[in-house]
C-alpha cells in the first residue's frame, strides 16, 4: 500500500515538475435542474417532480500539463424539487421545496484539442452542505379547505445535511486571450448519501441528482 501511495506521489509531482503549471480563479453561473430519487417507502399518493435552479460558485484550477488539470469549485447549488400529492381526493395540494446547498467538488479535468477552443472531461466527488431550505403551496387547514403557505422549513433530527457524491461530465474552453478564458460546463451531481437520515425504525432514503449548465470565466495568475 505504501509502494502505491508513493508511486502516486512521484506521478503527480513529476506532471508538476514536467510541466509549466498555472493556476486559475474565476466565476462561474447557470442553470440546474434537479430531481429526487425516493425508495418504494414513501407514501404511495406522493410524487416527485424536478425543478430548476441556480448555479453560482467560484472556480479554482490547477493546470498541470496541456492535457491534465485539478479543479475544485465552491458554489451555491439550487437543490429543489416539487412533492405533489396524487389522490383524487386531494387534487391542488403540493409543496415545493426549494433548498440550497453549499457544494464543494474536487474534480480530475481532462483536456483535448486545439490550441484556443477545447474539450474537457470532468470528474471526481463532492460534499454539499444544506444551508437552508423554504417550503411552499397548497395544504389542507382543520376545516379541510385549501389553504396555501410559503415559510421556511425548520430542519430536525432526521434531515442529513451533509452530504456527498460523485460529479462528472463534458466542457468545452475558449481561450480569448493569454490569460482569460471561457468555459461551458455540463455536469451531473449524483448524491450517494440521503438528505433524510436512514435508521432500523425509518428506511426512507431521499437523494438529490442536479444536472448543472453553466458559463465561467476563468483569469489565469
Amino acid at each position: 500500500m505504501n509502494k502505491v501511495k508513493s508511486f502516486i506521489l512521484v506521478f503527480f509531482v513529476a506532471l508538476a515538475i514536467n510541466a509549466n503549471a498555472q493556476l486559475g480563479i474565476g466565476l462561474k453561473g447557470g442553470l440546474d435542474f434537479n430531481s429526487v430519487t425516493r425508495s418504494n417507502a414513501g407514501r404511495v399518493d406522493e410524487t416527485y417532480h424536478s425543478k430548476n435552479g441556480l448555479d453560482l460558485g467560484l472556480v479554482l484550477s490547477y493546470q498541470v500539463n496541456e492535457w491534465f488539470a485539478m479543479r475544485a469549485n465552491i458554489e451555491m447549488l439550487s437543490r429543489s424539487h416539487t412533492m405533489k400529492r396524487n389522490l383524487n381526493a386531494v387534487k391542488g395540494i403540493y409543496t415545493d421545496y426549494n433548498n440550497q446547498y453549499l457544494t464543494v467538488p474536487v474534480m480530475a479535468d481532462f483536456t483535448f484539442g486545439g490550441t484556443k477552443v477545447r474539450g474537457h472531461f470532468i470528474m471526481g466527488g463532492y460534499v454539499s452542505y444544506w444551508m437552508k431550505a423554504n417550503v411552499s403551496g397548497n395544504t389542507f387547514d382543520i376545516y379541510d379547505k385549501v389553504r396555501p403557505f410559503d415559510e421556511p422549513m425548520e430542519f430536525n433530527e432526521y434531515h442529513n445535511r451533509l452530504v456527498a457524491g460523485v460529479v462528472a461530465g463534458p466542457g468545452l474552453s475558449c481561450e480569448l486571450s493569454d490569460k482569460i478564458s471561457l468555459e461551458l460546463d455540463a455536469l451531473l451531481y449524483y448524491d450517494l448519501v440521503s438528505y433524510m437520515k436512514i435508521s432500523k425504525v425509518s428506511a426512507d432514503p431521499r437523494y438529490n441528482n442536479t444536472a448543472s449548465l453553466t458559463l465561467g470565466v476563468i483569469y489565469k495568475l
